[in-house]
């Protein structure tokens, strides 16, 4: 489980991969969401997105997470990296879930 993080990528693409490694390779407590529970298991087995980023290993602080609930309230922040036709839905999704602060 989850306790807290600074930042929660939202989408696990290529893009979205990259940004969270980013972030955590400059220090930063980051989770890393994807909607397939499948794949979020194999990069958490593999420690990197073999599927859009083969040979691009994760850092210890970045996380990967299966769980929308958890992985946007456990952030500080959250980056929504979807593709632009979902981007609208995921707002609208996720806003129930945002934390007050």
């Amino acid at each position: 489980m989850v306790t807290s993080a600074k930042i929660t990528v939202l989408g696990a693409g290529s893009y979205g991969t990259a940004l969270a490694i980013c972030l955590a390779r400059n220090g930063h407590k980051t989770l890393l969401w994807g909607r397939d529970a499948d794949q979020v298991n194999d990069m958490i087995s593999a420690r990197e997105n073999t599927k859009y980023l083969p040979d691009c290993p994760f850092p210890e602080s970045l996380q990967p997470i299966s769980d929308l609930t958890e992985a946007v309230k456990a952030s500080d922040n959250i980056l929504v990296v979807v593709p632009s036709h979902a981007f609208v839905d995921m707002l609208k999704h996720i806003q129930p879930m945002l934390r007050s602060d």
